[in-house]
């Protein structure tokens, strides 16, 4: 069993001007991106997704970790943990290197392919996204301290 999972939620700009979000839900222990889910909104359920995602595929932590985001601080997310047993804990208010591998990954994500495309449709984002988070999971070299 894994200690600690930590999640977030990151913004991925298209060509018109529009977003979409991504949540992650990453294990710092194993350097693994476990769930994600990318929406053009950004909502509890965009979070809760990715968990479930996570919940499905892998053996679960003790813990989540995440920021104190309305999305995860939402009875749907809460909930979502409680029937799993999860405890939740939360970074401090202006403290994001409490979630820092998460940080981290996204970052990463971000220059490695994000900001190296130009995303017209969520759909394009899904597929760039789940071929980067494969790639990431299976033959990056990971430095993520």
């Amino acid at each position: 069993m894994s200690g600690v999972w930590q999640t977030d939620i990151t913004y991925i700009q298209l060509t018109n001007h529009r977003w979409a979000y991504l949540a992650t839900v990453l294990d710092p222990e194993k350097r693994k991106v476990l769930g994600y889910k990318i929406g053009n909104t950004r909502t509890a359920e965009l979070a809760t997704s990715a968990l479930q995602m996570a919940l499905d595929n892998h053996q679960k932590p003790l813990i989540v970790h995440s920021d104190m985001g309305s999305q995860y601080t939402s009875a749907e997310f809460n909930t979502k943990g409680q029937n799993y047993g999860l405890k939740h804990s939360y970074s401090l208010k202006g403290h994001p290197y409490d979630n820092g591998r998460m940080e981290a990954f996204h970052s990463i994500l971000k220059r490695e392919e994000v900001y190296l495309k130009a995303y017209e449709t969520l759909t394009q984002v899904q597929a760039a996204i789940g071929w980067y988070i494969n790639f990431y999971n299976r033959n990056r070299i990971s430095n993520v301290a």
